[in-house]
């Protein structure tokens, strides 16, 4: 009885830890750098568009799955009641990120506060 018991929470004990060591896919989150909230976020990184809603400032959310992502990728939102985007032109030379947990940490250069321009910075968790 004791073996069985002991069985089971090992078998418990690894599997929680694989799922978290092991992505299904490339996980990718947002995190607001800056001090603004960010409305209506929608990100594209080549395999179409992911929701991601509204991030408040200094925050993370939570991962969402993309069938295939680069190191950037096209980003809309709103900031101060404005449409912000990040363009990339294309993907050329670019390669595909390997399954993995990333972070795309958005953030706002407001040195000219009649445009502001939003940053974007990969990290690989």
């Amino acid at each position: 009885m004791m073996k069985t018991v002991l069985y089971l929470l090992l078998l418990v004990f690894i599997t929680s830890c694989s799922e978290e060591s092991d992505p299904n896919g490339v996980q990718i989150r947002i995190e607001n750098s800056s001090k603004i909230d960010f409305k209506d976020v929608l990100v594209n990184s080549g395999s179409g568009n992911i929701k991601f809603g509204t991030i408040k400032a200094g925050k993370k959310t939570d991962y969402k799955k993309f069938e295939s992502a680069y190191r950037y990728g096209f980003v809309s939102l709103i900031a101060n009641a404005t449409e912000i985007r990040h363009q990339p032109y294309d993907y050329v030379g670019e390669t595909p990120l390997p399954m993995g947990y990333y972070t795309y940490k958005l953030d706002l250069d407001v040195s000219d506060p009649v445009r502001y321009k939003l940053t974007l910075v990969l990290v690989h968790e």
